[in-house]
């Protein structure tokens, strides 16, 4: 393991901590490496001193906790929360559902028009029994076509809608990290 290495592992691990006690622990470790580079020692040689950063960060971890204890919930919070989603739920219903059903309808719009399309080749072939061959050849090469813009038209909302998808977990999962105060790193 280079110094690097050592940096990059311990800082990691020390990710749980605000960015202003890490720097001063990762300053701390970069103090030890000078002082032991003006001995003459290596790299190897000063990491193996210091120790392995897993256990530097569980005893510097361990130390921040025991003069730092974690706040526990409160009434305040519990009531912030419940307040938070009394707020959510009616900006939700007012101001998102329509915009959302909106979106989704449409959505299975265009799927029954897509499949409309893709299957419209086997109905050109009533046409064949209406209005003869020369009607028919018409209709169902415009067919084909309707069949192919269909395919992509499918391609386009299989896409679309793992997009939708995706948009719609992660408005789901902002809300209820607004409501229960986690923050998303």
């Amino acid at each position: 393991m280079v110094k690097n290495d050592f940096f990059h592992k311990l800082n990691h691990l020390l990710r749980e901590l605000p960015k202003k006690e890490r720097d001063e622990i990762l300053a701390d470790f970069e103090e030890h490496f000078t002082i032991g580079f003006n001995k003459g020692k290596t790299e190897e040689e000063i990491i193996q001193e210091l120790g392995d950063p897993q256990d530097i960060a569980s005893a510097e971890l361990a130390d921040y906790y025991a003069t730092n204890p974690v706040r526990q919930e409160t009434v305040p919070s519990a009531t912030r929360s419940l307040l938070l989603a009394i707020v959510l739920i009616f900006f939700n219903l007012v101001v998102v559902a329509g915009p959302a059903f909106g979106i989704f309808f449409g959505y299975i719009g265009l799927w029954f028009g897509a499949v409309s399309m893709v299957i419209s080749p086997l109905l050109s072939f009533l046409s064949f029994f209406q209005s003869g061959f020369d009607a028919f050849l018409f209709t169902f090469f415009v067919s084909l076509a309707c069949c192919g813009i269909g395919l992509l038209l499918s391609i386009a909302l299989i896409y679309s809608g793992k997009f939708l998808w995706y948009v719609c977990a992660g408005y789901v999962r902002f809300n209820i990290d607004l409501i229960t105060g986690r923050k998303r790193s």
